[in-house]
């Protein structure tokens, strides 16, 4: 006897079980576990396109059903490329320690330098003919304005001459900008740090937008702190991230608010 279903029975056939999973079938070759991932419903096997790491979840395209991905999948993290030696960077390793020198010149150095001399040159300027016709308050006028040049030439100044060192060493992490003087040097206890990641800071204003990279650290009692801000791009701060974590040996593990994951 032909049996026969209505187009609802059809409907509710072709919708995946509420029970639809992944079984998984590990397979352990040179001490890798291989995962392979196939869908309950059919049967099918997974490709990685199926899957998204993001959502938790995947799809199977042969009977169209959606599920959620098991925690023994999520939790696995997925191992990145190691960031090549950055221009501008040096590296240095001895024992179990590390030392990672950025330096700070780059190509928008000559636009900050060509800016100053025009700023400070028209206040200069300015200034002087203030002065020489005994307009003292139009020349405190302009006190602020030279404030912000002389913070212009400090500044390019210090992108000329200064460098970034970072030292993992005697149980501590120790940042430094130098030689001239600037904000952001830190020391952290090695002893404290269970993750580092990096993070995308993005600032707007009026003279257009900004994005700089940071190396975030993830302390015990899952407190965060800041290790270094305004990394020109997210493969210096991929390779600090790479170089400390390989120092200190963290297993690379994503974090919420990573930038790129």
């Amino acid at each position: 006897m032909t049996r026969t279903r209505s187009s609802g029975a059809a409907a509710d056939r072709r919708r995946p079980d509420k029970r639809t999973c992944i079984r998984l079938k590990e397979n352990v070759v040179n001490n890798s576990a291989l995962i392979e991932l196939k869908c309950r419903n059919c049967g099918s096997q997974l490709s990685p396109e199926n899957i998204s790491a993001e959502l938790s979840a995947a799809r199977c395209t042969h009977c169209n059903a959606l599920f959620a991905l098991p925690a023994s999948v999520v939790s696995k993290p997925i191992a990145r490329p190691q960031a090549p030696l950055p221009s501008g960077f040096e590296i240095h390793t001895a024992g179990n320690g590390v030392q990672i020198t950025r330096r700070w010149r780059s190509a928008r150095v000559w636009f900050l330098l060509f800016f100053a001399i025009f700023w400070n040159g028209f206040l200069v300027v300015w200034h002087g003919i203030a002065i020489s016709q005994g307009q003292w308050l139009m020349s405190a006028f302009g006190l602020i304005h030279t404030a912000v040049g002389v913070g212009l030439i400090y500044t390019v100044a210090a992108m000329f001459l200064n460098s970034t060192v970072i030292r993992c060493e005697n149980n501590r992490i120790l940042v430094h900008h130098g030689p001239l003087p600037w904000k952001g040097n830190k020391t952290m206890a090695t002893e404290e740090i269970e993750q580092l990641y990096c993070t995308e800071k993005i600032t707007r204003s009026k003279n257009g937008t900004s994005t700089r990279y940071r190396i975030e650290a993830v302390l015990k009692g899952n407190r965060r702190e800041t290790l270094l801000k305004g990394v020109d791009n997210p493969d210096q701060a991929l390779f600090i991230e790479q170089q400390l974590e390989k120092a200190l040996g963290i297993v690379d593990r994503p974090v919420d608010g990573e930038h790129g994951r």
